[in-house]
């Protein structure tokens, strides 16, 4: 009989002699869980969404997830919350920020009640944005900033002296002329295509501030592990437990149970055997 047999056979008996004990066990188990749910408060997490407009490389979005959770966002959330005895050090223990699909950044916040979760969640994915937004405009070039519009101002007073220019040609009476003219509209034709595309670039440029999706989803359930799973847990541990050591213990165990094993360790053959009636209680 090969060992996976032998084991189930021991754990088949086991069952069946030692019911009551595993009960108890499984019970003791469950009550052990139960305490452990009472040291271990329940928790609640809830997610808020923040995009990221754009074209943006994955090592850029990794810094932003990190911007997320650091040191001043949380310290400015912890102050708008102004929950006490909670500081910005507490609440990086209880958020997290993940990029997901989409240039999509995930905030979650974890906290005693689903209302404060919620409050968490929102809470850091505002300062998040703020903070985000404070970093670009500090950072920007006020040159930079007044370029395109000087840009646009040249632009329009050569696309009016080329107007100018062609209306003061010779009205296609000559072939110079009207070749002149044709240049002219060509010329003026790329400086209005520019002027549009200079427009284009500046509404893609105050698009691609951060923008929250949505308010985060009041939670509904505890986040794990939940009182009914510590229950579980604990059940299903000592059960195992259990097993685990009614096994160690037959596999521990050198008494010869069957006549092949006797006959095997006393290095003879078996001869016969004698049938012994189960002792019956005195009644």
């Amino acid at each position: 009989m090969s060992d996976d047999a032998i084991r189930l056979v021991t754990i088949g008996r086991m069952l069946r002699r030692r019911g009551r004990l595993l009960t108890v066990l499984v019970v003791l188990g469950a009550l052990t869980g139960f305490g452990a749910s009472l040291v271990f408060p329940p928790r609640y997490t809830t997610s808020a969404s923040v995009l990221l407009p754009g074209a943006w490389e994955e090592r850029v979005l990794l810094t932003q997830a990190e911007i997320a959770t650091s040191t001043v966002v949380t310290d400015r959330t912890a102050e708008e919350l102004g929950w006490a005895g909670v500081d910005g050090e507490e609440l990086r223990k209880r958020v997290r920020a993940e990029v997901t699909d989409g240039n999509i950044i995930k905030i979650s916040g974890t906290a005693g009640s689903p209302a404060k979760a919620q409050l968490l969640s929102d809470e850091l994915a505002r300062q998040f944005v703020t903070f985000s937004a404070r970093i670009v405009d500090e950072t920007a070039d006020p040159t930079a900033a007044a370029g395109p519009d000087q840009l646009r101002q040249m632009v329009l007073t050569t696309s009016r002296r080329i107007t100018e220019l062609a209306d003061a040609a010779d009205p296609g009476r000559t072939v110079e002329s009207v070749q002149t003219r044709t240049e002219l509209a060509k010329l003026r034709t790329a400086l209005q295509e520019a002027v549009g595309k200079l427009n284009q670039g500046d509404s893609n440029a105050a698009g691609s501030r951060l923008v929250v999706m949505g308010p985060a989803a009041r939670p509904t359930g505890e986040a794990p592990p939940s009182r009914v799973q510590l229950i579980a847990a604990g059940a299903v541990l000592f059960f195992l437990l259990a097993v685990v050591g009614h096994l160690t213990a037959a596999r521990v165990n050198r008494r010869l149970r069957s006549e092949p094993e006797i006959a095997a360790a006393l290095g003879s053959g078996l001869l016969g055997g004698v049938d012994v009636a189960a002792r019956r209680g005195v009644h």
